[in-house]
């Protein structure tokens, strides 16, 4: 069995390695011709995935009850998407 603090530092190198990934993917399309499409969506699944991360093991959600996690990983999804849309 996992205990807490192995839980917790293991979801914390997750969010320190999925942080670094969205600063490469930034050097990389800041030099590359390619489209911001790309980028947006990329770093924009990055925050999804982090924000899942937190909401389940930082907060704890993923044994609370489940409409409240699923508002929260809505949130987690819906904002993005909306960022998104905005800069497209």
């Amino acid at each position: 069995m996992i205990k807490a603090w192995q839980r917790f530092a293991l979801s914390w190198g997750w969010l320190i390695l999925l942080t670094l990934a969205s600063v490469a993917i930034g050097q990389y399309f800041q030099s590359s011709p390619f489209s911001a499409l790309g980028f947006i969506a990329m770093i924009m699944l990055i925050i999804a995935m982090k924000g899942q991360q937190i909401i389940d093991v930082f907060m704890e959600l993923k044994h609370a009850p489940r409409l409240w996690r699923n508002i929260m990983l809505a949130y987690v999804v819906v904002v993005p998407f909306i960022i998104t849309l905005i800069y497209l």
